[in-house]
């Protein structure tokens, strides 16, 4: 059984929180936040858990083995360091730092306590993202020859000191949320060699951004992410993709209701997935938990966290100076 020490109490915390609760081997038993509404949020989601106003105390005192860490991206280096330090297993949300630096130095804390960690990179394990690279393993589309992504939302207004909006925390768009695609199309195709990005930018209170970013794959394969925070609030949240390779395509739309759909080669057909499929936040932290149970290397690895990191660097890079922009360039 895993004692989880959850710190934050905020939107993502809220969803980790739930997905414990459906986790046979896991208990949240003590939760860690600065904001106001964590006795609110405990009651809600941890009810049994002893509260902190200070991460580190909370790691130090209450008798967890593991913490997961749901708060700005800013604090994931002191926090994911000190649970490193102190032998404690430990998840943490996505991007794992602001600076190439900074994840550099989370990477290595971890590496050299042992611990295992592992980072929230959820779009591999929604069920379509599954099935694409599934098919595409199994040769279902032959050869890959262009990836396309799209993740679209409005900007993001449910943080507490809108720190979203403020760059130098957040990243911006392709740091907080293109990082999921870029994670996921490295796992699908391999290394990035460089990337080519493009972004439009305005202010009506929140930050609002459109980027548009060509990856060029070591392999030849060429990538397009496409990721905004530009859309009016109350837009839902909606993403896409369409990988095609010379025996044929994959698509998949949020707005449509038929899932995968396989196009060219000896079929066309729709892939439907189980409309009592898990959540794969839960399917997620299931997985961390098996690994810290077992000892395990999780399927996410320290590295493939700061190589997701990178490549999002690399595009902030190359939309500032309008040039392609080599992950490998980024912190050197």
């Amino acid at each position: 059984m895993q004692r989880i020490g959850l710190v934050g109490s905020g939107f993502m915390a809220t969803t980790h929180a739930t997905s414990y609760q459906q986790i046979a081997d896991a208990e949240v038993v003590a939760v860690a936040s600065f904001g106001d509404d964590r006795s609110s949020f405990a009651k809600a989601h941890a009810p049994h858990a002893d509260l902190y106003d200070d991460a580190k105390t909370m790691m130090d005192e209450a008798d967890v083995t593991a913490v997961d860490i749901c708060t700005p991206t800013p604090t994931h280096r002191p926090l994911v360091v000190a649970a490193a330090e102190r032998g404690l297993d430990a998840f943490c949300e996505k991007p794992l730092s602001r600076t190439a630096e900074g994840t550099d130095a989370i990477v290595d804390a971890v590496n050299d306590a042992g611990i295992t960690f592992m980072t929230g990179h959820v779009v591999r394990y929604f069920p379509e993202y599954v099935e694409a690279r599934r098919r595409i393993n199994a040769g279902e589309i032959g050869s890959l020859g262009t990836v396309r992504t799209e993740r679209f939302s409005a900007p993001p207004r449910y943080a507490s000191n809108s720190w979203f909006s403020d760059k130098e925390q957040s990243g911006g768009v392709l740091l907080d949320m293109a990082i999921h695609d870029f994670d996921y199309l490295r796992w699908l195709v391999g290394e990035v060699d460089h990337v080519f990005a493009r972004t439009a930018e305005w202010d009506d209170g929140h930050l609002n951004q459109h980027s548009s970013v060509v990856l060029r794959f070591a392999d030849g394969t060429v990538g397009h992410v496409e990721a905004s925070w530009g859309y009016p609030e109350g837009t839902p949240f909606t993403t896409s993709y369409e990988f095609a390779g010379d025996e044929g395509m994959l698509e998949f739309d949020s707005r449509d209701e038929s899932a995968v759909r396989v196009s060219g080669g000896a079929e066309g057909t729709n892939a439907p997935t189980s409309p009592l499929v898990k959540s794969p936040y839960t399917t997620e932290l299931e997985h961390f938990i098996e690994c810290a149970e077992t000892g395990h290397d999780p399927d996410i690895t320290p590295d493939d966290a700061r190589q997701a990191v990178r490549i999002a660097l690399a595009a902030i890079e190359s939309s500032e100076r309008g040039e392609p922009v080599s992950p490998t360039e980024v912190g050197a």
